[in-house]
């Protein structure tokens, strides 16, 4: 590597290529300037053939081995950028999530801008503890050693996000790799054009842009960028997005993330709190117009209480989002093709209990109840917008029945129970699911000290708090021996006297 300053440029000689670089060097993290080979403006070229989307890797990965994102100074100050991005920005970030899908700004602010805030500070609070190494025993036939778990950055980590909440899902994540000291790749989603313009202004605006990059790309480039070699891959989406992105990493031997969905069940039997229950539903199922992975998809209930249930539903339904078929603050669906997807669920034999209206033109949909069956092509994939099935529970073990349903679809990301039985929360002990909550829906996801993460196809791995640090985190074993003392046991010849001796305590 050879290269010279000239005014504002630094010209070299890149050896990964035959030709000269011309590299802007107004860098503005000062700690960069001796990092032999970053190339600050990937594409600025003057006899070069390099793709610029293996420059800018290469880069992340020269900045990730100069060892600055291993200091805790560097990472607090990332999360003090995002909390301080959020607050600054956040009438700007509200009118791209109204642009993208209508999303009323109460609404920005409590699942996307708030939430993310709470989990920043959370991180920033508690990255100290988290970095430390963690003691462990150590057993007394390797005495005097001392063992240790050492967490440690990946790497170069690739964050995918998703657009049904393009912003919640992109800096959670992006949260995550700061706290172990990742660098990454940012991919927000094309269908989000709005929020994925504004990842791509402000965050190499605050954050250090020598460590995230985001890089906007449809399905073809993206296919491209996976077939460069991440040291980790965060994927939030559609199982059979999930399923291609798997292939990809595989191929490097890559671990994966996969935040995925499904059919996730809501039960109702031996309630007491009806109208609680039914407000509850509501708001789960319905915020961001039913396009959240974990909203109840389906609702089970016990025949007698359905008709209590239904009345309640249609009442809370008023209460929070207006007149049936005039919703107010309700978002819309994101664009044509989901929108006929969901149409396309409606003249199946279904009754309409309530809501119904939807217009393709504004992508308005209005949250619709309907009644049917198990057959109903509504059962058949998860919904992932504003309408809700109810089927009724019939038997005499209702609980017994709705679990046997849950377990003939995919395994879900969450699952939900609303009852005073204490019997049939232990029966839902044997559902298996990403996360459970009992009399709740979809606040468990505001608690960052429980991990978030599916199970079977609703994904595997964890993310929020402490577990999207270890997702991040490659948890080094550490084994320190003192060289000063050495057992004569522990080498060959092994005799029957020093065979007794270990066997005895290697059963300890």
């Amino acid at each position: 590597m050879a290269y010279y300053v000239s005014n504002s440029l630094i010209f070299f000689l890149c050896p990964c290529y035959s030709g000269i670089r011309i590299v802007d060097c107004a860098f503005r993290c000062a700690n960069t300037r001796n990092l032999p080979g970053y190339c600050h403006t990937p594409g600025k070229h003057l006899f070069c053939s390099v793709n610029p989307m293996k420059q800018t890797i290469q880069n992340l990965r020269n900045y990730f081995h100069s060892g600055i994102t291993f200091d805790l100074k560097w990472r607090k100050t990332q999360l003090k950028a995002i909390l301080q991005m959020l607050e600054e920005q956040t009438e700007n970030l509200t009118k791209a999530l109204e642009q993208d899908l209508a999303k009323p700004p109460s609404e920005a602010w409590i699942t996307e801008i708030g939430i993310v805030q709470h989990e920043a500070r959370y991180a920033l609070k508690n990255i100290s503890k988290w970095t430390k190494p963690h003691r462990v025993s150590t057993p007394i036939f390797l005495a005097p050693a001392k063992s240790a778990i050492q967490p440690q950055p990946r790497g170069l980590a690739l964050i995918i996000s998703p657009w049904n909440y393009p912003i919640q899902l992109m800096l959670s994540p992006l949260i995550a790799a700061v706290s172990a000291g990742d660098v990454a790749v940012l991919k927000p989603s094309e269908l989000a054009p709005a929020t994925a313009a504004w990842c791509e202004e402000y965050i190499p605006k605050y954050l250090d842009p020598h460590a995230f990059e985001v890089i906007q790309a449809g399905p073809e480039k993206t296919s491209e960028l996976l077939k460069e070699q991440f040291d980790f891959i965060f994927f939030t989406g559609s199982t059979k997005t999930a399923k291609y992105i798997a292939r990809a990493a595989a191929e490097h031997l890559t671990p994966t993330v996969l935040e995925l969905g499904g059919k996730s069940p809501c039960i109702v039997t031996h309630c007491k709190h009806i109208q609680t229950a039914a407000k509850r539903i509501v708001f789960a199922k319905f915020v961001n117009a039913g396009q959240t992975c974990v909203a109840p998809d389906y609702v089970l209930v016990q025949d007698d209480l359905r008709e209590d249930l239904e009345n309640e539903l249609k009442k809370a339904l008023v209460q929070q989002f207006g007149p049936e078929n005039s919703p107010q603050n309700l978002t819309h669906i994101i664009h044509k093709g989901h929108f006929r997807r969901l149409d396309s669920m409606f003249d199946n034999g279904e009754i309409i209990i309530f809501g119904g209206a939807r217009n393709e033109e504004t992508l308005t949909f209005a949250p619709t109840l309907i009644e049917t069956d198990l057959f109903h092509p509504c059962m058949q994939e998860e919904i992932f917008g504003p309408i809700l099935p109810i089927i009724s529970l019939t038997s005499n073990d209702p609980i017994k029945e709705a679990l046997t349903i849950v377990e003939k679809h995919p395994t879900p990301l969450a699952a939900y129970l609303f009852s005073d039985s204490a019997s049939d929360v232990k029966s839902m002990k044997r559902c298996i699911s990403g996360g459970f909550a009992h009399n709740d829906a979809l606040m468990q996801l505001s608690n960052v000290h429980l991990p978030f993460g599916g199970v079977g196809t609703s994904g595997h791995g964890g993310s929020h708090g402490y577990a999207g640090f270890q997702a991040f985190s490659h948890m080094r074993s550490e084994f320190c021996s003192p060289s000063a003392i050495d057992i004569p046991l522990r080498y060959p010849p092994f005799t029957e006297f020093t065979m007794k001796i270990l066997k005895f305590f290697l059963s300890r």
